[in-house]
C-alpha cells in the first residue's frame, strides 16, 4: 500500500470509527468491510497509532473482545455509555456484547 494510499485508508478507519454511536461498537473486521477492505489487522494498526483521539473503545476483537491490555482503560467509557457487556473467561473479566452492540450502520 503506497504512502498516499495508507493515508487515506487510516482517514476513512478513523471517519467511521468517529461515527459510531455511544454504546455501540464494531469489530476491526466490520470497519474495513465497510472500506472493501478484508484488511482488519490494518485498522488495528490505524487505531493503535491515531493517539487515543477517537473512540478507540468502540472498536472490539471479534466476539466483542477487547483490545488487549486495554480492557481497564475501556470500562468507564462502556460503563457511561451504557455498552451491553458479558463475563467472560477468567483473567479476561468482560467482554462487549457484540450481538447486541454491533452497530448496523445505515448510510455507509
Amino acid at each position: 500500500m503506497s504512502d498516499a494510499t495508507a493515508d487515506d485508508f487510516g482517514a476513512l478507519v478513523l471517519e467511521i470509527v468517529d461515527a459510531i454511536p455511544p454504546g455501540q461498537v464494531l469489530s476491526y473486521g466490520d470497519v474495513a468491510a465497510l472500506l472493501g477492505s478484508r484488511a482488519a489487522r490494518a485498522v488495528g494498526t490505524v487505531m493503535a497509532r491515531s493517539g487515543g483521539g477517537h473512540p478507540w473503545w468502540r472498536v472490539v476483537r471479534s466476539g466483542g473482545h477487547l483490545p488487549r491490555g486495554l480492557e481497564a482503560d475501556a470500562r468507564p467509557h462502556y460503563d457511561a455509555e451504557h455498552t451491553p457487556l458479558l463475563s467472560s473467561s477468567p483473567g479476561l473479566g468482560y467482554r462487549v456484547d457484540y450481538a447486541v452492540a454491533m452497530w448496523k450502520p445505515e448510510n455507509l
